[in-house]
């Protein structure tokens, strides 16, 4: 990195400049010659739609002129018609940024257009600013959902651009509240659809797939669609990812994969899955990281069983069901309550997601992440146990029959060393915050078909 965007040689294949942009997630470069005099600058889209063309990726981008020329010479700095002028050719070029270049056309600096509103308007100096995210523009598919529309809000906090593509099965409540966000486009349209995923490709930098049929109970009722979802659509959306030069894709996967299994596991540990759901993430994980290659490097990541508040709640979920019951019935229901499953907060689980998103590809690309936390590692009976002793007057009653054959701990060391990851929120913290959106009713008629996967259905959203 060099002056706030890269430099790249004029004589560099449009294959090589993707691969260096991808490298260091920059969506621009400048474009220098031979004798490092400064050509034009290039973005990231611009070189993907002329693949997208049928340009060769082995041509130099020299071939190629339609590059941004925008550019300021050292000796205007202090010129405020040149600075004015400057900003107008790049809100007019759709650039962010422009290069400082000395007498002979090198380029010793940049200049972004909140830099150059600074210098015409509070004085000399620019201010500090935030750094930028690494990926600008993101696609979330299922941004509406029980982690998306938490994760949305997330990377529209951060300064990013996002698009949804969503079917709104379960319906738009979610996303209301974000209705005319400057930097949020929604699309309303089904990824089984190819047309639709194409169109909803365009100039974005990173995928992250959440869309699915999620849920043993779900992916029961629905064993047909599960497979056109979870495992078709999941593919043919990592494969024009990959046409697209689209590199960091994000695919949400589960710790169901590993099923019933003794002992504490990790990435590399077998898979024993007992639902069709578990083993449509599997196959989809396959699929997904045999497509790994130049220009395209997914991540996977096995989240344990989400928990807590979102803007489209779901009952469905052990530690929410658990909740809803406390408040609603004063009591809690377990079924067995020796089984082990690994936990993760919506909110840590969409923190997660983000950092996978800032952090470098070749931290994350072609791997496989369990994402929850060892100290989350529970028996039922002691998820029941938490919730019951953070809410009043709860009973907890244990019955002998075990409803759901899974039964695992996870280690989540990988994805601590590599990124950082912890989990920040508690099911005590959680149980208490539903239990208060219940009591201000914000959460109306918790037994609503809207609130549970298997139903598929937003007919009572309320």
């Amino acid at each position: 990195m060099k002056n706030g965007l890269p430099v790249l040689p004029s004589t560099a294949s449009i294959h090589e400049a993707i691969r260096r942009l991808e490298e260091i997630s920059s969506t621009a470069a400048f474009v220098v010659d031979e004798t490092q005099i400064f050509v034009g600058q290039v973005t990231i889209q611009q070189l993907r739609r002329l693949i997208l063309s049928g340009a060769d990726s082995a041509s130099r981008i020299e071939s190629y002129a339609a590059w941004h020329t925008a550019k300021l010479a050292k000796s205007e700095l202090e010129n405020e018609g040149a600075l004015a002028a400057l900003a107008e050719d790049m809100e007019l070029q759709g650039i962010d940024a422009a290069p400082i270049v000395n007498k002979t056309g090198k380029v010793v600096g940049r200049l972004g257009l909140a830099d150059i509103r600074d210098l015409l308007g509070r004085g000399r100096h620019p201010k500090a600013r935030p750094a930028e995210p690494r990926t600008k523009n993101v696609l979330v598919v299922g941004g509406a959902g029980y982690l998306g529309s938490v994760l949305v809000r997330k990377l529209l906090q951060t300064g990013r651009r996002v698009r949804v593509l969503d079917s709104f099965i379960y319906g738009k409540r979610s996303l209301k509240p974000l209705e005319g966000h400057r930097s949020l486009e929604i699309i309303e349209g089904d990824f089984r659809n190819i047309e639709t995923v194409v169109n909803s490709l365009k100039d974005i930098d990173a995928v992250v797939l959440l869309a699915a049929v999620v849920g043993d109970p779900a992916a029961q009722h629905r064993p047909e669609q599960t497979i056109e979802t979870n495992i078709l659509a999941a593919q043919s959306l990592a494969f024009a990812c990959k046409l697209h030069c689209i590199s960091r894709f994000l695919f949400a996967s589960t710790c169901s994969v590993y099923g019933r299994t003794d002992g504490v596991l990790d990435e590399a540990s077998p898979l024993n899955p007992v639902s069709l759901y578990a083993r449509s993430k599997i196959f989809s994980e396959q699929c997904i990281l045999d497509l790994a290659g130049d220009n395209f490097s997914p991540t996977i990541l096995r989240m344990g069983t989400l928990y807590g508040y979102s803007p489209r709640m779901r009952f469905d979920l052990v530690v929410n069901t658990m909740s809803m019951k406390a408040h609603v019935e004063k009591r809690i229901q377990v079924f067995g309550g020796s089984q082990w499953r690994p936990l993760l907060h919506v909110e840590d689980a969409a923190d997660a997601f983000a950092r996978c998103l800032d952090a470098p590809l070749e931290k994350i690309g072609n791997l496989v992440f369990n994402v929850g936390s060892n100290e989350q590692n529970y028996r039922i009976i002691e998820i029941a146990d938490l919730i019951g002793a953070s809410l009043p007057k709860v009973k907890i009653e244990v019955e002998a029959a075990q409803l759901d054959a899974r039964d695992y701990r996870v280690s989540f060391d990988k994805i601590r060393r590599a990124l950082g990851f912890k989990a920040g929120e508690t099911i005590p913290r959680a149980a208490k915050r539903i239990d208060r959106e219940l009591s201000l009713g914000n959460l109306r008629n918790p037994y609503a078909k809207v609130y549970y996967n298997h139903y598929f259905d937003a007919a009572e959203e309320s």
